[in-house]
């Protein structure tokens, strides 16, 4: 008989895990929805909230590389978070204000850059 029909103890323990298992993996996807308006399964949020407002990905955004990232930036450029969907994002702070741009990190020498909304 399988373990996971099993009335034993080690039948309660599997169905046990496998009910926990069940449960992170929606409250994560419910998290990711709720905060980054993004499904789990994407690596790459259209929004990335940071100092207190939402940036929005750039017009026709291909990816950048270390260079032109550093070049945008306008020196070099910090890790300042990690989003859930296991990707750093980047950006160059200066002293006392926001960013203009901020990168998520795609792959070793690809970024998305996102831009601050312009009110």
């Amino acid at each position: 008989m399988s373990p996971v029909l099993a009335s034993s103890r080690a039948g309660n323990f599997v169905r046990s895990l496998l009910i926990i298992g069940l449960m992170v993996i929606i409250f994560r996807e419910l998290y990711l929805l709720w905060i980054f308006h993004t499904p789990a399964w994407t690596s790459r949020p259209p929004e990335i909230k940071y100092c207190g407002s939402y940036y929005e990905q750039r017009e026709n955004p291909p990816d950048v590389s270390t260079a032109e990232m550093n070049r945008l930036a306008g020196g070099r450029v910090k890790q300042i978070m990690r989003s859930p969907v296991l990707r750093p994002i980047a950006a160059y702070r200066p002293a006392k204000a926001c960013p203009r741009y901020v990168f998520a990190k795609v792959d070793e020498d690809r970024f998305v850059v996102y831009t601050f909304p312009s009110k």
